[in-house]
């Protein structure tokens, strides 16, 4: 029966673990100075080899001929244990068995002397899945272990794990492995299995696994199987739905120069040829990091950004972007259509291009509406299905106004929240106006109202007003010639949509 690649080259010893020296050292150490703890709580992401790393050092602390540290893989514990039939080593999925009576069994089971090994292991995986009464149950026997039995808990989500449990183990963070140790291992494996692979797929794969070997062996073993151990780049870009820096050029050269259609176009071209939307978000994201970098350091990581005219790009203009970006990336992860979640981030994307939609004075503002444009079907098309439209605020604000005067206190409360660290320095230096049921902010940092057209940042800052005033505030810009709403784009698309009317920002 075929094995996958993953399993197949599962590290054996500790000495095969890739990216992890850190946690090697200590266990190999620990094992040949037998000081065995009785509780290791292995945590980090994915693919990473906490399971592996669990295993290996179940048989270490029971192989009949360990050396070095690591286990010998050839006496009968050894190769009882790598077959899953050492009934003294006790793998349990905390996901399915999350409960207090799972645990419960557990305790009683452990109580018992191992049959054939010198310790009786439990390696619990995922263990933060564990209900609130299981991780109760098990505290007790994590206060008064017997001596017989080592526990190894591993988890991707450590914050989840009661500090009474954390404090009880002995941890281990595994870090995501590198791109060049992936690389490495990818060769080695690639020549012992004859399949043959060009260096630049091999480094797309290692790209492609966010530090996750497991991942990366995971895509060699499909590419493998529709290539017919024959990998070339492009083969690795068709099965991963990877677009490409040539495209992603494209793609920022249709928001530099405003060209909507076109690029709806593109995206919709890359949707029927099966290209990954998320991926195609991590692409661009990674694309304008390196423009900031290259922006800030010089430092050019793609070549292709020495040719895009990059002068509208300013730093502030940059980190929007990429907040942009990153907000679109985490909602493709929670369920929502990813086309068209690709689609109203790029029309995100090409009003801010448009610096002038939010500006000091918005007497100064300049907003065409096409009657008959080829733009309009598709803004129509994107709009309506999009969650850019909040309810318009009322044109009625009062004339009287006054400083607000819990601002300071405002932006102190900002500056302690850690998420909010961006928004309260753009704000540091800015004022607010109370004019009726508004607050109006007045602040020459433009990167202020950027962000507050972002809705978690809007509803964190109408939400600290609240609680530090004790009254709910709509906000908006400051501005003394007239006063409109910080939501323009929103309010703009739905007086135009009313009227049947699409609208171009240029």
């Amino acid at each position: 029966m075929y094995q996958a690649l993953y399993r197949k080259w599962r590290p054996k010893t500790f000495d095969d673990v890739i990216g992890q020296a850190h946690v090697v050292k200590t266990l190999k150490n620990e094992v040949m100075s037998k000081r065995i703890s009785h509780a290791y709580l292995f945590t980090g992401s994915k693919g990473t080899g906490k399971t592996s790393c669990a295993k290996i050092l179940a048989k270490a602390i029971n192989c009949m001929n360990s050396s070095d540290g690591n286990p010998c893989g050839k006496c009968e514990v050894c190769k009882s244990i790598e077959q899953n039939n050492m009934l003294d080593i006790t793998e349990i999925d905390a996901a399915s068995n999350n409960g207090v009576e799972n645990i419960r069994s557990m305790r009683e089971e452990a109580v018992f002397s191992p049959a054939n090994c010198k310790y009786r292991v439990y390696i619990v995986d995922e263990v933060h899945m564990l209900s609130v009464g299981a991780f109760n149950a098990f505290l007790k026997i994590l206060e008064e272990p017997p001596e017989h039995v080592v526990f190894i808990l591993a988890t991707t989500e450590v914050h989840k794990i009661p500090a009474t449990i954390i404090s009880r183990c002995q941890r281990f963070d595994f870090y995501k492995i590198g791109t060049e140790n992936i690389c490495k291992r990818l060769e080695y494996i690639c020549e012992k299995e004859n399949i043959k692979i060009e260096s630049s797929a091999i480094k797309l794969i290692a790209n492609s696994s966010d530090g996750a070997m497991r991942d990366a062996l995971s895509i060699l073993d499909q590419c493998a199987n529709v290539c017919e151990n024959d990998i070339d780049e492009k083969s690795v870009k068709n099965i991963l739905g990877i677009v490409g820096t040539e495209y992603l050029v494209e793609v920022v050269e249709y928001i530099l120069k405003s060209k909507t259609v076109e690029c709806v176009e593109f995206i919709n071209k890359m949707y029927s040829e099966s290209k990954n939307m998320v991926k195609l978000c991590e692409e661009l994201l990674e694309y304008f990091r390196d423009i900031l970098e290259f922006q800030i350091t010089g430092v050019c990581n793609n070549e292709s950004i020495k040719d895009l005219d990059l002068s509208v790009f300013n730093l502030d203009k940059i980190l929007v972007i990429l907040e942009i970006l990153q907000q679109a990336y985490k909602n493709m992860n929670s369920g929502v259509d990813k086309k068209i979640e690709m689609e109203i981030t790029l029309l995100k994307l090409f009003v801010l291009n448009n610096r002038n939609i939010i500006s000091d004075d918005t007497s100064e503002k300049t907003i065409k509406i096409k009657e008959n444009s080829k733009e309009k079907p598709i803004f129509k098309e994107i709009i309506e299905k999009s969650d850019l439209q909040n309810k318009a605020l009322s044109d009625n604000i009062s004339s009287e106004e006054r400083i607000f005067e819990y601002w300071q206190d405002v932006l102190s409360s900002l500056k302690n929240e850690d998420n909010l660290k961006s928004l309260y320095i753009s704000l540091k230096d800015s004022a607010a106006y109370e004019s009726g049921n508004y607050i109006l902010i007045d602040s020459k940092n433009s990167l202020s109202f950027e962000l507050l057209r972002q809705v978690q940042y809007r509803n964190a800052i109408k939400k600290t007003i609240e609680n530090i005033s004790g009254k709910r505030y709509s906000i908006g810009p400051y501005n003394k010639k007239e006063k409109s709403s910080l939501d323009l784009l929103e309010s703009l698309i739905n007086n135009a949509k009313s009227s049947g009317i699409e609208v171009n920002l240029n």
